[in-house]
Formats: C-alpha cells, structure tokens, sequence
C-alpha cells in the first residue's frame, strides 16, 4: 500500500461537457451581459473580453515566473485585473464583484462537468493511506473541493491543492517536490494518477513516483470531439446539423405526405426561432427586465422554443426574468387605449388602413356595427361604404362632433379600458413591476404601443422578430428591438419584411385571436377568444408539424447554447438568409397551406380575409385612372409584397398574373427607395 495517492482532477476525476476554453467564454459573456451598458469601446463583444482574459492570464503567468515561481495565477486576480480593463461602471467594488464573477464560474463549472464513469475502478487498484487530488488549476483548492464534492467525488478525494494556492505546478515538477516536504514522503511511497502525459507522466515518473497513465479510449475521443468544436462557429453549427438529421428519421416514423415534409422543413428553419428567442433572453438580462410577456398569438409558439431552449430559466449564468404568455391583441386594446375619441387619435389605426368602413371602425373598436347604423345614418354614412381617408371626410368628421357617437363609443372604450386594466393587473403589470420585456413577431409594434398609452408607469420593452417604419408617434416608455431587419435604423434586409404574412402563418397558434375581456362569475377578468375552425383547418394539417420540427431542432441546440456561448449575433446570418428561402424559395406544400388560409383580419379590415383573395384584372386596368380602384391596388400591395407566392399561383390566368407581379414589383421598388431616402434625411438630420 502507498502512503500517498495523488489524482488529477481535469479529464481523470471530472469531465467537461466542452472545451475548456468554452467556460472562460461563457464567463466572459456572463461579465458582457451583466455589464453591457458600462463596457470599454472595444469590449461589447463576449469574444473581446474572451481574448482579453487570455492575454492578461499570459501577463501574470510570466510576471510569476520572474519572480521565481511557476507561472501560475489565480482566478480572482484575472478578474480584477479584467474589471478594470473592460468594465467602466462608476463605484466599482473589485474584490467583490471578482468574487461574484469567480462564483458564477464555478456555478458554470458545476454546470458542465460530469463524473468520469471509469475513474473510481481503475483509482481502487492503487490503494493508499491518504488521496489528495493535485491540479494544475486557476481555481483555490476550496473551489475544486466544492466542485468535486457537487459531483459527489468528495470520497475519493475530499482535498488537495491547487497549483494556483502555492504557485508551483506539475508541469515543472515542483508541486510534485512540495508535496514530498510537506508530508515528509519520499518518492517511492507515492503514486500518482493523470491524463497528461507530461505532467502526470513523464514528470513525476523521473522524480520516482509511480505514475499511472489514465486514458480511456473512447472517453478521451469523446472529449477530442467535443473539443474539436472550438475551432469555429462553422464547425460548431454543422455539428448540430449533423446530430439534428441523425435524430431526424425516428421522429419522421409517425409522420407521412405534407405532414412529414412540413416537420423535415421545421428542423431545417429553427435556427431563425432559435436566434430570436436566444436575443430576447440576452435583452432581456441586458435591460434587468422583471418580467416577459410573450404576447399572443404567435407569442404561444415563441415562449415554447423559450422554454425549450432555457428550461432552467439561466443564461450564462444570469436569472432570466419570469415569462408567461398575454393575451391581447390589436383589437383587445386599441379601443381601451385611446385618449380621446378624435379624427386625430384615430389617426393611429388610420396610418395603418388609410380606406375604412364605419362598419370596419365599429369592429376594429369591439363594438356591434348595428349599435352606430342610426348615428351614421343621419350623416349620410352606409356603415358598408369603404371611406378612402376618412379623417378627410366631411361626414366622418360630422360623426366624430356628434354627442350620441362620442356616448356610445367612449363609453365602450371607458368599460373596455376598465376590464383590461384589471386583467393587466391580474397578470402581475402591478405598480412594483416597471421594466417589462414584452415579445411579439413584430412589423410595427402597435399592441406595445397601446398598453404604453395605458400604462404609464412602467416602460416596455418590445422584442420582434422584425420592425418595418413606425408610422405613430411612439409613447415615451416604449423601446423597440427587433433580431431581424429593422427599417427604422438601417436598411439591411428590408426584402424580407416584403413577404411576411407566411412566417405569421408558421408561428401561429390554434388558440383563437384574443377579442376582448369579460368578468367571470367569480370576479376575475378572463380573456375572450375567438377560434376559427377553417384557420384551424391550416394549423393542424401543417403549421403544427412545422412547430414540432422547429422544437425537435431547438432541443439540440439547448445543449449547446450556454455552454458553447453562442450569441445571436452569431445566429443572425444564418436566420436571415433561412428567413429568405423561406418566402423566396417557398416549397410547394408551405405555399399551399399559406393559400388555404383565412386570416383574421376584424382590426382594420372588420372581417376575415383570404390569403388568396387579389384584386381583379379590372381593378388592375383602371388603377392608373380611377381613384378607388388606384387605392384598392395600393392597399393590397401595400398587405401583400409576396412576389414569389403570386409567381406560385396556378388559378390566375397569365396577364392577370403578370399584372399583379409588376404592380407588387414596381410597388417594392418605391419602398425601398422611400426607405432609402428616409434614412438619408436622418443623417443629413442628425
């Protein structure tokens, strides 16, 4: 029996998930977001702070080694020296915030190791009065005892010493000499057990301890393969294709025709839903967000791949706030938020739908269209009659300075605003809850608009997937992000806000769009939804598998996410050129579904709306010369910039659908140039 047995702790008692390095990254991203608004100019990206770490390790590893010992350093004197190069926070406290940053390593060190499952048989042929672990480590011997001791190794060797501790390594073979004279040991009592070759080796094998290689084969494949990943995100992304399409043919076995290709394309685009969920969470640590709403109806599907994606509510080990969904929705509260009853505030929706029916106003506001049929009338109003810029209007404005039309409609909004404030309340928008994160698909963000208006007191802060031009004067307690293209900053990816109505279709819910709110027997406000079952139709026999795809794709990348410190910066590329071949490159079988649709459109519009529903060839013709089918022409462009879906449709005999393509064309080739210009006068502005 030896008198002492020494053992390895990295890849002999321990194992990573990752490359070592992919800790240090995840803790830089860790200090990035915990301190994005206060970083030194250069430092706002995770692998800046990453590679500044590196270089400040290799400082104090040659200033050790000048002053005689092995170049070592420790953990905590990295991070003070780090703080103070890349974080510009005033009344820094650099012990202690290098202490909570050494706290959150460990916790990502806890995170990302498992047991080695060989390791306990091959240590119990070697037996020994004492067992030290010896590691050659920036950690304090305290912090690799609290790590063993979480995997439950504590046992095998419930303490030892860290190279940092005493700044004498087993690469020089000094640690191996302390240990020698601090148990008064000599060598051949000694035996050692490491994967290094060199360290625990080669060095103490010349001392004359005996040394015991440990290095499972497949075990230490393993492990080159996981290392392997640190290469490049390139390596790293087609590596989780791989084990996606390895896992891909189990969960197509119960799927067959449209089904089967609609979850095979969702596992191909989940790196789109993937990054915008992964962006919101990094805003949301970023902006200290109380809460998150995921908005309905396609915040259903959102806070699905959310959840799938951080089911310990962590990144990089940061708390995320608490998400549920909310049920609202443009025609659940625009009537509750209006401050006025005026051609003015109305302008809000009119921006959005410049030709408007009474009896559409009457829909888009909750109200019974036959409640105002006698008020309009004595205007000379048909509640049916489509009114191209009704605040222009003479009778419109007549209507808005009648008493009965102010009662009947202010009184409504006044008892909707009620009853949406209460179920605001109920969800916990309460006084104490002032930073909150809200997510919806996004295009202008009119919903996060409406309840800026009605609350205030707190500041909200929305995520979209995209944001095309804000048409409203935004309320001051609304900020807006989107992952996608956002034509309010730049005009990078504009094309892809042309065609958007399909990726509403692939996040949908069949959970019914939220109408407006009621209070139930008990008191409590509850949310009124209505279900279309031919929407629903869609939903089932496509759109769900989709999601199911989607999902399968995300449960992969969950694994990888935290630990390998993907940003979604890094995902944006691929997201948006998946974003592109989706509606540019759109396979028959999602066209189809998209044309089946019936898509509720009662804000606005007052009803539903075909997805396949065009403006005739005779509208087309007249456009040029008669005003209301000129508007009707730009209405539809203005709803429906799919150029390849038009190109798709096989009922539309070839002029009319030649027409239509110029028109849709021509129409995106003012936007874009409109956008251009836009952007042009704010800088010359600024």
């Amino acid at each position: 029996m030896y008198k002492l047995k020494t053992l390895d702790v990295w890849d002999t008692l321990l194992r990573r998930k990752c490359h070592p390095d992919f800790i240090k990254l995840t803790a830089a991203r860790h200090l990035q977001l915990r301190f994005g608004k206060h970083l030194a100019e250069g430092f706002a990206d995770h692998w800046a702070i990453f590679r500044e770490r590196c270089q400040i390790e290799g400082e104090l590893a040659r200033a050790a080694a000048r002053q005689g010992t092995d170049d070592e350093y420790t953990l905590h004197h990295v991070l003070e020296v780090l703080l103070q190069r890349v974080v510009t926070a005033p009344g820094l406290e650099l012990a202690q915030v290098a202490d909570e940053l050494a706290a959150a390593e460990l916790a990502l060190e806890k995170a990302n190791t498992f047991p080695d499952p060989d390791c306990r048989h091959v240590i119990g042929q070697y037996p020994a009065e004492q067992t030290l672990f010896l590691s050659d480590f920036y950690m304090p011997a305290p912090m690799l005892r609290e790590l063993l001791s979480h995997h439950g190794l504590d046992d095998i060797a419930g303490d030892g010493i860290s190279s940092c501790d005493i700044r004498l390594n087993k690469r020089s073979g000094q640690l191996f000499r302390h240990v020698h004279e601090a148990f008064a040991l000599a060598p051949e009592h000694h035996v050692h057990i490491g994967d290094n070759h060199h360290s625990d080796v080669s060095i103490p094998g010349a001392i004359g301890i005996k040394s015991v290689h440990y290095l499972p084969e497949q075990l230490h494949a393993d492990r080159e393969r996981r290392e392997s990943l640190f290469a490049d995100r390139a390596t790293l992304f087609t590596h989780l294709e791989e084990i996606i399409a390895a896992s891909r043919p189990e969960a197509l076995q119960q799927r067959q025709g449209t089904a089967r290709t609609a979850f095979e394309l969702g596992t191909r685009a989940a790196p789109l839903w993937v990054g915008f969920c992964l962006s919101v969470a990094e805003q949301s640590i970023l902006e200290r967000l109380q809460r998150l709403f995921f908005f309905t109806r396609e915040g259903e599907f959102f806070i699905e791949v959310f959840r799938c994606l951080f089911p310990e509510g962590r990144l990089a080990g940061h708390a995320l706030p608490p998400a549920e969904t909310l049920e609202v929705s443009r025609l659940a509260t625009f009537g509750a938020s209006l401050r006025e009853l005026s051609t003015t505030e109305l302008m809000r929706m009119w921006n959005l739908y410049s030709s408007q029916s009474m009896f559409a106003l009457a829909r888009s506001l909750g109200l019974e269209p036959g409640t105002l049929e006698g008020v309009c009338a004595r205007h000379g109003i048909p509640l049916r009659e489509e009114i191209i810029y009704p605040w222009q209007d003479a009778r419109v404005q007549a209507l808005f300075a009648d008493a009965e039309f102010q009662s009947i409609v202010s009184g409504h909004c006044a008892a909707d605003r009620s009853l949406l404030l209460g179920y605001l309340a109920q969800r916990g928008l309460s006084a104490g809850v002032t930073r909150v994160g809200i997510v919806d698909i996004g295009w202008r963000g009119t919903i996060q608009d409406n309840l800026a208006h009605l609350l205030p007191g707190h500041t909200l802060f929305g995520h979209y997937l995209g944001l095309a031009r804000l048409l409203n004067e935004q309320p001051a307690n609304c900020r807006k992000f989107a992952f996608g293209p956002d034509l309010n900053k730049q005009v990078e990816a504009s094309h892809l806000l042309d065609a958007v109505a399909p990726l509403e279709m692939l996040s949908n819910s069949p959970h019914g769009s939220t109408e407006g709110y009621r209070r139930n027997a008990a008191g409590r406000v509850e949310a009124h939804r209505l279900v279309d079952e031919d929407e629903n139709a869609v939903h089932e026999q496509y759109v769900s598998h989709f999601q199911a795809g989607v999902l399968h794709a995300a449960r992969a990348w969950a694994d990888y996410i935290d630990n390998h410190a993907v940003s979604s910066a890094e995902l944006r590329p691929q997201a948006l050129a998946i974003w592109h071949t989706l509606v540019a490159q759109t396979p028959d079988d999602l066209f189809a579904a998209y044309n089946a649709l019936n898509h509720n459109e009662v804000f606005g519009v007052g009803q539903f709306v075909e997805q396949s529903s065009v403006p005739s060839m005779g509208v087309v013709l007249r456009a040029p010369f008669v005003r209301r089918d000129r508007h009707s022409l730009i209405q539809y462009i203005r709803q429906s910039q799919w150029a390849t879906g038009l190109k798709k449709r096989t009922d539309l005999n070839p002029m009319h659908k030649a027409l239509l393509t110029t028109a849709v064309s021509a129409g995106k080739v003012y936007k874009y140039m409109r956008v251009r210009w836009q952007h042009h006068q704010a800088k010359r502005g600024k």
